[in-house]
């Protein structure tokens, strides 16, 4: 402890938090305005919580400063963030004395004294039960004020003071709660009196008694006998007071000007005890003294006098008098030295003095003392913060002054945001205020740089400049507004007082903006940044070297050498060293260095980063006194290595498997606050740690020269500086809080991949001013912290509730700079970073890394690949994947990666512990198996396709040929061809691919594929060799299962068997299409596409041997049938297994061929054809005459020989109908009718009949008159005139059935010119017009006479005679007829018995004569 009790201290300032938002509250006593008449200056300070008991209260803490009427309290927790924890309490006119906080239960009280009042205020702790809505968490990040205002302006809670004149105004007070919280007790000095008011806590009633000494002497005389003694008041006024609690009893302890202390009891206002604190010293000082109370019983006193100053430690002691009562007595324990400066506050403890001092130049510092039992008391200094350097500010040829000073301004942490508010305001000259809850930090970017952009175009005016007069103006604003920001940043850091935080074992310095905390330095801090206490530092660091004091001497002298080159080196130096380590070229840092060691002498050109001879010289002189330089050099690089490479954790750890987030309920440092005093504290270490390995190496060099670049030494050490360079680029570098572009499509491959752990960045999904954070904040938000104490606990055997900030600060600290050292083994930033999906931070992180760290190279190398393989560069990401591949199994964050799900990954644990795996092992194979298709899936989400190919070639070229997985990757080679639309690449792939089933699905994808694309031609070109088959049953089966409406495949594959010479195949491929057309399809040009399937099909079978002209086809509904049958001899052979197939043969498909055309004819005329697709073919026919299609019909019926008479005496109606209507209808149908052959009529009764005629003649058959006898009798029903060439053609054909017909249809007159017609020719007359050949004639044979008709002619004739002329002469012409026919025939049939007796005579003879 002693030795620990010396180090020096640091502060820390918490940076980049959300912008205070301060819950405004008034109070108005209603008493006079007094801030004209008394001037207080402010105070600040702070209270801990000391319940520790309630884990809310850990690390939890409230700071305050008051300012002439006002008083601003803000309530800080480490660990869990607090809502509403901001109160500024004003007032009203009324300066305040005194504030002081006492912790209760469920509460926390604030006493305040005014001038003109005293206070009681009680901010009562939220629990869970207070409110009903909210949750255990919201309950505990509430903060004490987060209904401050509510209850303030009660009456019961403050009292106003007596006198309102400013004589009586008071200048001091203290307060202070009774032990029982039952009364608050108020302190006020008067100047002439001191008052005190006690306040009940339940009803506020308040008291007020006199403190003053017992004696006889009245009131009014006391001011008269300091007169008349020549001690004036101010001796016997109070400089300071506090309250104190012993045994129960409440006494004032207080302090006056004539430096006398007095203990005063509050029950009785009797003074106990006094004791004049500074007996032998001189005079009063230039400084007030000051009292701060340590404990109960414990008081420290600053005393001024006018030569020095001093500190003193006073107790309270009980003493046993002689009556064996109990004596109260003041008791001097330390009297310390203060040093020659101005005391701006301090505090103490029982163990440290803690002091903030101020200097003439308005400097501050911070040292505290040691009250240990030894007598060697020495004042430690602490390192305060610096302002941001500006030296750090450095503008590049080429860089826009506004770009690299918002960088600069707006980085995260530089500059409070409230800070560039108010800068930007001066900057203006306006009086501006801004909201700072609605102004974002784009909106105030864009803010300040219209502001002195407006500045410089204001000075250009109307002058043209050059870019060069441009950029300097330019540069001079916004160098003008950098000075505005450090000027506001200065003062508003400024420190207003110091206050020791108990319960946190920490110390609070309170600025007037901000706060911050002093941490313990490392012993490598103490030396860099205090240089004090050297010779315990000696012996702290003796213990690191086997008690050995000479090298402890040689390292401390070695570390004073840094410190010194520290201040030697330019920022020149400093900045071109760091731009070389950030460009990371080994060569040239060796180069810079060399210029930087070389001295001054002959490098003219050089000058800026060299240093002076005599510096160097000087340093070699005192390298060279250093008796044991090279094991101090090895002892620092030592204390400089993070971590041991020889030692790797077991693989149960689980650190880098932690998915665990900071819950609300509060993690140890898990606050805003706490992470970001974690973050600060680790840029610290890791700046000074950088700057020792930096100063080092040049030492190193100084040594060594260039000649000493491979000492092992140099190389360690330029490690290191790598290293901390690392980690001081992850604790500076920007980023942003709020989701990335395109974050959650990322975050979705990784997840697809299966490469996500299942934790997410803690991205705000609330609009913040600070909407940029750096990377280590981000970090520790997300997974860093909790891990990290995963660690602390692993080594503590204590639990963290009662672990202090001092004790846990620096552990935690160590244990995430082992999570981001480069070479750490273990792998939770990397992991946690690749999680992250910010691309340009790891690849940057990716570069920094490369070339010096071989640990976790190949991890790294995956890493980047997966990032630019997201930032669309597959062709670099790919050449990365193939490097990593043979390091899946070396490396244990590669094998998380990419085996943690997979079957090999517990077989193969091993790795986590880095054993060697075999690469001829079964296990190895499938362990690349596995990551070759994790990287494919990972190209597959880009849609990589030609890189997905040349992944899967990588793959195969690393496999057996026999090898089960082969296959695999030859399919996919197969996929991706296939969505490059390398089709004939992917024929070939398919081919070659060794499982039999993999090929026929990947057949199957080719058809399909080329099918949606339209490629038949590369379908009909490829070389199916055995894999024919398969592919027509693939087609055959995607024709099937495709709708018949939009359906090519059956195109195709008739052309396909058409092109191979199989027509049988293509005509069944075409009936099925015709068929299906049939059944599945309601399209309108259903019936033409199966009529043309049917033609089809006929050709191809008149193309095939007779025998085997014929089909087989299901019956319909039945699809599991093959489409095509056996090509046996015989159709039978199909039947044999039931009637599910039908035998078609050529004129079977005829046919049908028929019935579709007449269908599809009929489509055209009639909406229900869908009702007649099962009628028959003669009920088609009728219909499709009484749609006026009577070509359609008549070669439907010829088709399926039925009768065709209905169509003619259909047809012979329509003409009637024609003759008789004029109206253009007629020619409707008439076109729908074949008149190719017709002579063109103008009318369309003559364009009708010649269509009958022509169908008449086509139609009729040779020596048949059925036809005819049809149209006639339709005719003659319809009481139309039969056509002259149709009654010419009967006659030749059957007279005496047309003569019938006219009769039987009492078309007598007609039927007489008939007769008469035909006796003139049966008589000779005209014999060729009618069907017989000959007339009556003796040598000619008899002839038939419608005897029957010309009987029921004459009949009619007689009596219609009777009533009209015309029938009876008629009857008179038919009788005359017939009497010359019937004498003609008598005549000829008398000469013809004649010439027969004639004929026989002669041949009787002729007989005789030859016989």
């Amino acid at each position: 402890m002693n030795h620990n009790a010396n180090m020096s201290y640091r502060e820390v300032i918490p940076r980049n938090l959300n912008p205070e938002e301060w819950i405004e509250v008034e109070i108005n006593t209603g008493t006079q305005s007094t801030l004209q008449d008394i001037k207080t200056f402010g105070k600040s300070g702070s209270f801990c919580y000391s319940n520790l008991e309630n884990i809310q209260n850990r690390n939890r803490f409230i700071y305050w400063r008051t300012y002439q009427d006002i008083v601003e309290l803000s309530e800080v927790s480490l660990d869990v963030t607090l809502m509403r924890n901001h109160v500024r309490l004003r007032f009203t006119d009324s300066a305040i004395l005194n504030v002081s906080l006492s912790e209760q239960e469920n509460s926390v009280t604030l006493l305040v004294v005014t001038v003109s009042s005293i206070h009681r205020i009680v901010f009562p702790a939220r629990s869970d039960g207070m409110s009903a809505g909210a949750s255990a968490a919201e309950a505990q990040k509430h903060s004490v004020f987060y209904d401050a205002n509510l209850n303030l302006k009660d009456r019961s809670t403050f009292h106003v003071l007596d006198g309102s004149m400013a004589i009586n105004v008071p200048h001091l007070a203290a307060s202070d709660l009774s032990q029982n919280n039952e009364e608050a007790f108020f302190a006020v000095d008067y100047q002439t009196k001191l008052m005190l008011y006690a306040m009940n806590c339940r009803t506020g009633t308040t008291i007020t008694h006199e403190v003053k000494e017992s004696n006889l002497m009245p009131r009014f005389l006391s001011n008269l006998k300091g007169a008349l003694t020549g001690r004036g008041e101010n001796m016997e006024a109070a400089v300071s007071m506090s309250f104190t609690h012993i045994e129960g009893e409440m006494f004032l302890l207080v302090l006056y000007r004539n430096n006398e202390l007095r203990l005063w009891s509050v029950d009785t206002l009797q003074n106990i005890a006094s004791i004049n604190c500074a007996e032998t010293q001189g005079a009063q000082g230039p400084q007030n003294s000051v009292m701060r109370k340590i404990d109960e019983h414990n008081f420290c006193v600053f005393l001024s006098h006018e030569r020095c100053a001093e500190f003193i430690c006073l107790s309270i002691v009980y003493n046993l008098n002689e009556t064996n009562t109990k004596h109260i007595s003041l008791a001097v324990q330390h009297k310390v030295p203060a040093p020659q400066m101005d005391l701006a506050d301090f505090d103490a403890t029982a163990s440290h003095i803690w002091t903030l001092w101020s200097n003439s130049e308005g400097d501050f510092n911070v040292s505290a003392i040691f009250l240990g039992a030894d007598k060697a008391i020495k004042w430690v200094s602490a390192a305060l913060e610096p302002p941001p350097d500006r030296c750090c500010l450095t503008i590049e040829h080429g860089v826009d002054p506004r770009e690299a000073y918002t960088s600069y301004i707006f980085h995260p942490g530089r500059f409070d945001y409230n800070v560039i508010a108010k800068a930007l305001c001066m900057f203006r000259r306006a009086n501006l205020q801004f909201d700072m809850k609605q102004l974002s930090l784009t909106m105030l970017k864009e803010q300040v740089a219209q502001s002195v952009e407006d500045e410089i175009q204001s000075e250009l005016k109307d002058f043209v400049v050059s870019d060069e007069e441009y950029l300097e103006i330019a540069t001079r604003q916004w160098d003008r507004f950098y000075s505005c920001c450090e000027q506001y940043h200065i003062k508003s850091s400024e420190p207003t007082g110091l206050a020791v935080l108990g319960a946190m074992d920490a110390v609070c310095i309170v600025r007037r903006q901000s706060f911050a905390l002093l941490r313990p330095c490392e012993m490598l801090e103490h030396l860099m940044l205090v240089e004090e206490h050297t010779d315990d530092v000696i012996a702290f660091v003796a213990s690191y070297c086997r008690n050995d004091l000479s090298a402890a001497m040689s390292f401390v002298q070695l570390m004073k050498i840094i410190t010194q080159l520290e201040k030697l080196l330019t920022d020149d130096i400093k900045i071109e060293m760091d731009k070389k380590l950030y460009q990371r070229d080994d060569k040239v840092i060796a180069h810079l260095l060399h210029r930087i060691t070389a001295g001054d002498e002959g490098l003219d050109d050089y000058n800026s980063v060299a240093l002076p001879r005599r510096y160097i010289d000087q340093i070699q002189l005192k390298l060279q006194s250093i008796s044991h330089l090279e094991a101090a050099v090895n002892m620092l690089l030592d204390l400089l290595a993070i971590v041991d490479q020889d030692a790797y954790p077991e693989p149960t750890s689980g650190l880098s498997k932690s998915t665990r987030f900071l819950q609300s309920t509060g993690a140890l440092f898990g606050s805003e606050y706490g992470i970001s005093i974690l973050a600060e504290t680790v840029k610290q270490m890791a700046m000074i740690r950088f700057a020792v390995c930096r100063n080092l190496l040049i030492l190193q060099y100084i040594i060594y020269g260039q000649a000493g670049r491979n000492n092992y030494s140099i190389k360690t050490n330029l490690n290191f500086l790598n290293s901390y360079y690392t980690l001081v680029w992850i604790s500076e570098t920007p980023i942003p809080l709020n989701t990335p572009v395109n974050f959650e499509v990322s975050i979705q491959r990784l997840t697809r991949a299966q490469l996500f752990s299942g934790y997410t960045r803690p991205y705000s999904s609330q609009i913040r001013l600070n909407s940029q954070t750096t990377l280590l904040c981000l970090f520790l938000q997300s997974k860093g912290l909790f891990s990290a104490l995963s660690m602390l606990l692993k080594e503590s055997n204590q639990p963290l509730e009662q672990l202090s900030m001092r004790q846990t600060l620096l552990q935690l600290v160590g244990f995430i700079n082992q999570m981001l050292w480069p070479e750490a083994w273990n792998d939770v930033f990397p992991e946690w970073l690749f999680g992250s999906c910010h691309h340009i931070i790891i690849q940057d992180y990716v570069r920094l890394l490369s070339g010096w760290c071989d640990e976790k190279a190949m991890s790294r190398c995956f890493m980047l690949a997966v990032s630019l393989l997201d930032c669309g560069e597959p062709q670099k990401a790919i050449f990365l994947f193939e490097q990593v591949a043979d390091h899946v199994l070396k490396e244990p964050f590669l094998f998380e990666q990419v085996l943690k799900n997979t079957p090999v990954y517990s077989k193969l644990e091993c790795v986590l512990s880095r054993q060697h795996i075999e690469s001829k092992t079964p296990e190895y194979k499938q362990a690349l198996v596995h990551y070759y298709l994790k990287v494919i899936q990972l190209f597959e989400q880009h849609s990589a396709s030609d890189y997905i190919i040349q992944l899967a070639h990588m793959a195969m070229s690393k496999l057996h040929v026999e090898d089960p997985q082969l296959p695999m990757f030859q399919s996919i080679v197969f996929n991706n061809h296939l969505q490059l639309g390398h089709y004939e690449e992917a024929y070939h792939a398919l081919v070659y691919n060794a499982d039999t089933s993999r090929r026929k699905d990947c057949l199957r994808q080719l058809v399909i594929m080329l099918f949606q694309c339209k490629r038949f031609d590369l379908l009909m070109q490829l070389p199916y060799n055995c894999l024919q088959d398969e592919f027509e049953n693939i087609v055959e089966s995607r024709a099937r299962s495709l709708s018949i409406d939009q359906n090519e495949v059956y195109n195709f594959l008739y052309a396909f068997h058409a092109n191979k010479g199989n027509m049988r195949k293509a005509a069944t491929v075409m009936y099925e299409q015709a068929m299906r057309l049939q059944v599945d399809s309601d399209a309108p040009d259903a019936l033409q596409k199966r009529c043309s399937s049917l033609l089809v099909c006929i050709n191809c079978l008149y193309l095939v041997d007779k025998r085997y002209r014929w089909i087989a086809k299901p019956k319909v509904g039945d699809d599991k049938l093959p489409m095509e049958q056996d090509n046996e001899e015989s159709p039978k052979a199909d039947n044999k297994s039931g009637q599910d197939v039908i035998v078609l043969e050529l004129a079977d498909i005829r046919r049908e061929l028929l019935h579709a055309e007449a269908l599809r004819e009929l489509s055209h005329h009639r909406k229900d054809v869908g009702a007649y697709e099962l009628a028959g073919a003669e009920e088609l026919s009728y219909l499709l005459a009484t749609c006026g299609l009577y070509t359609a019909a008549l070669k439907l019926a010829r088709g399926y020989e039925f009768s065709v008479l209905p169509i003619f005496e259909s047809l012979a109606a329509a003409c009637v109908s024609t003759s008789e209507d004029k109206s253009k209808d007629a020619w409707t149908w008439l076109q729908n009718n074949d008149l190719a052959d017709l002579a063109h009529r103008n009318s369309a009764a003559d364009m009708a009949w010649s269509l009958l005629q022509k169908l008449v003649v086509d139609n009729e058959l040779s020596e048949s008159t059925l036809i005819r006898k049809a149209v006639v009798n339709r005719i003659l029903t319809l009481n139309a005139f039969v056509p002259q060439w149709l009654y010419d053609s009967y006659k030749l054909a059957n007279s005496r059935e047309l003569l019938l017909l006219y009769v039987k249809h009492n078309r007598l007159l007609d039927a007489t010119d008939l007769a008469c017609e035909m006796i003139g020719g049966m008589l000779g007359a005209g014999s060729e017009y009618f069907d017989f050949q000959h007339s009556v004639n003796v040598t000619n044979p008899q002839l038939s006479f419608p005897i029957n008709t010309i009987d029921l002619l004459r009949h009619g004739l007689q009596i219609n005679g009777k009533e009209h002329i015309e029938y009876e002469m008629a009857h008179v012409k038919l009788e005359e007829e017939v009497a010359r026919y019937v004498e003609t025939v008598k005549r000829t049939t008398e000469d013809k018995m004649k010439l027969a007796i004639l004929t026989e005579r002669e041949n009787r003879q002729q007989q005789q004569i030859f016989g």
